[in-house]
């Protein structure tokens, strides 16, 4: 495992001197919404995932909001990313997984 944690150390000091500029383009303010937005970003511009986003985080605060809510509700509010059955069901399961093993 140290050998591990130490290589990708080293891994990660070379790509900041590559890039060390680079960022991440979506919108987001802690790690349950990186999560979120980077589900819904398969198959989608990061800038629509943006303007989606933007409502959705307003809407659902916590790993357990979104494994509490309806299926159907959480298509709708995830529609324009494309692919939003399987993206809702995703993030159901995975917010439930959250909640679960980790109480959020």
């Amino acid at each position: 495992m140290k050998k591990d944690k130490t290589e990708i150390e080293a891994i990660l000091r070379i790509l900041d001197k590559l890039y060390p500029d680079a960022k991440c383009s979506l919108n987001f303010t802690n790690p349950l919404e990186l999560l979120v937005a980077t589900i819904l970003s398969a198959q989608c511009t990061d800038e629509r995932v943006n303007e989606v986003t933007k409502s959705l985080f307003e809407k659902y605060r916590s790993a357990k909001d979104y494994a509490s809510v309806s299926q159907e509700e959480l298509e709708e509010d995830i529609r324009p990313t494309g692919f939003y059955k399987n993206k809702a069901k995703s993030l159901r399961k995975c917010c439930e997984e959250l909640e679960r093993k980790f109480g959020g």
